[in-house]
């Protein structure tokens, strides 16, 4: 299974950050799989790193796979990043992961397809029939339509009614909840996909420490990872109000509350767009 990396970076405010993603994409060793920029977090983590992931103004989120033209010697958890670019770094985050090969390699045309067929997914309308009920929620936390998603949905629409990128650190409760978070994404599929909801990648997360010669028994690798995030998922919506439209609906709800909100001990939940919709001239900066 490939080894990748997910980057959350804040820059110095000199720094472009599409002049750091395409200097990045120069590098002959890296393969930028996902790059988007981070617009708003629709849930903050209770008990993992909560500080660092809700107080810092993240920049730029980047995936990236080493290529197949670098050094096979360098373990799979070295730093990807060009030395050139790391000092314009202000802050990062970063997670190991694995994700399946069959899922990289259909990845980038799965990806286009999802994009260039946003434009005409229709919506379900459970938003606009919870808004005339005016049943919002005070937060978000448990992943339901609120007063600050509904104005932060309203504030993007105005720049971009493109698609949104969704990024999902997800800590189980052990030692039911990864089985229990498997039964939600398959009952997730055909409540998200008529709304054009897709999960793009998955990924298990490498503890940090595990394969360093800090934790390599399988007792410690299993502390680690109960510790720590265990999954990543990102997920393309056609537009943010696409989101909002199937967090507002009852059957999504249904399997929010039977197997999702049981499965997590904590979790983090980004909202981003991807920089080439916007190059594509979608986002009105």
């Amino acid at each position: 299974m490939p080894v990748l990396t997910l980057h959350l970076l804040a820059f110095e405010p000199s720094i472009n950050t599409q002049s750091f993603i395409h200097q990045l994409k120069q590098s002959p060793d890296i393969n930028v799989i996902v790059a988007s920029r981070p617009q708003h977090i629709v849930i903050q983590p209770s008990l993992l790193d909560k500080d660092t992931l809700s107080k810092t103004q993240w920049d730029l989120l980047v995936l990236l796979q080493k290529s197949s033209r670098s050094d096979s010697s360098e373990p799979a958890t070295a730093d990807p990043i060009p030395s050139t670019l790391r000092r314009f770094i202000k802050a990062e985050y970063k997670i190991t992961t694995g994700i399946p090969s069959k899922l990289l390699s259909s990845y980038p045309t799965r990806d286009a397809v999802l994009k260039t067929s946003s434009e005409s997914m229709p919506l379900i309308d459970s938003l606009d029939k919870l808004l005339k009920g005016s049943d919002t929620k005070s937060t978000s936390q448990n992943l339901e339509v609120s007063p600050e998603l509904l104005d932060f949905m309203n504030q993007l629409l105005k720049i971009h009614s493109g698609p949104v990128t969704m990024l999902n650190l997800l800590h189980f409760h052990h030692p039911d909840g990864k089985k229990s978070y498997y039964e939600y994404g398959q009952a997730f599929v055909p409540v998200a996909g008529k709304r054009g909801g897709n999960a793009k990648l998955v990924g298990n997360v490498v503890p940090p420490g595990f394969g360093d010669g800090a934790g390599d028994s399988r007792g410690s690798r299993d502390r680690l990872q109960s510790e720590w995030w265990n999954e990543i998922s990102i997920v393309h919506y056609p537009s943010i109000r696409h989101f909002c439209d199937m967090l507002a609906g009852e059957d999504y709800q249904k399997i929010n509350e039977k197997y999702r909100l049981s499965a997590l001990k904590d979790t983090f939940l980004l909202c981003t767009t991807e920089f080439d919709v916007e190059d594509a001239g979608r986002l009105k900066l």
